[in-house]
């Protein structure tokens, strides 16, 4: 168990003095709070439990600063009948991503003037840098959004984000595309990578009323499972040759999907949805599911 200064994530400024906290980052403590005071965890349990130590814990909740994505993990893997480790992952994915933006505005807004172009006889002031910064990483979100859209079929499982009810508002929060292949994949989430752009079903399965999907990304070199009309309390996992394994239980919505596993081929893994009080569906067919055809009136 670490408990160096490096072992942490800060959200610093370069001369070493704590930065104003982002909405996201605050969000991120707050759940991580909750998660404690419902299973009465103090900073001691928690460094016990966890790969982090309890004053790790006690600075990144005290002092507002962005934990280690593994220790995440490894608190949701304690005690996944309250820590709802997709959740937690995306809200640190967003978290993440507001404070590498207000990182590069800042150096932005360092750099001289003198160094830019300048059309003849004009001036460029700081605020109209900040203005023009702030136009590119705007553009840059839709763009995002737009590429998320796109491949709504995996975005749409019920852990790409907290109900509406306990989320930022959605201006607040970016949503970067990652890239990552192999193993830099692994626990990831599709949804928030590149990897949804050239995804494909690979293997799916079809009984009571439910849809199960081996989603493959061959750029990423990686599979994830995702099951369709489903309900809250319904599990979907994903199991390669060596037995890592993802897992999520559903919250909310009719559909959700696991976080990543890093794999050859796809057929070196296994997808299936586990359906409360019916029974276990695997992906064994090959391709994606198709319809069964309308019958026929006499």
């Amino acid at each position: 168990m670490q408990d160096e200064a490096g072992d942490e994530t800060t959200n610093e400024t370069r001369d070493g003095s704590p930065a104003e906290p982002s909405a996201e980052l605050v969000e991120l403590v707050a759940a991580i709070r909750r998660c404690m005071a419902e299973l009465s965890w103090s900073y001691k349990v928690m460094g016990r439990r966890t790969d982090a130590s309890s004053s790790t814990w006690n600075r990144w909740c005290t002092q507002t600063r962005l934990p280690r994505r593994e220790a995440l993990v490894s608190f949701a893997k304690a005690a996944p009948e309250v820590v709802g480790r997709h959740q937690l992952l995306a809200l640190w994915d967003a978290a993440w991503a507001a404070q590498e933006s207000a990182r590069e505005t800042e150096a932005r807004a360092d750099e001289p003037s003198a160094a830019l172009p300048t059309p003849a006889g004009r001036r460029f002031t700081l605020g109209t840098l900040l203005l023009s910064a702030a136009g590119v990483l705007a553009a840059a979100a839709g763009i995002t959004v737009w590429m998320l859209s796109a491949n709504a079929d995996d975005a749409s499982g019920g852990h790409a984000a907290p109900p509406a009810a306990t989320s930022a508002p959605a201006s607040a929060r970016p949503s970067p595309t990652i890239s990552c292949h192999g193993q830099s994949c692994a626990s990831l989430d599709a949804a928030h990578t590149h990897c949804a752009g050239d995804a494909l079903t690979s293997y799916s399965g079809q009984k009571y009323g439910v849809t199960i999907e081996l989603r493959h990304s061959p750029a990423c070199g990686t599979v994830w499972a995702k099951m369709s009309k489903t309900s809250a309390g319904d599990r979907v996992t994903i199991t390669d040759q060596n037995g890592h394994s993802e897992e999520y239980r559903q919250q909310y919505g009719r559909d959700a999907h696991t976080l990543m596993l890093a794999v050859d081929a796809p057929e070196d893994a296994e997808a299936c949805a586990i359906v409360q009080d019916r029974g276990t569906v695997c992906a064994t067919q090959r391709g994606a599911v198709t319809p069964a055809p309308a019958p026929t009136g006499r």
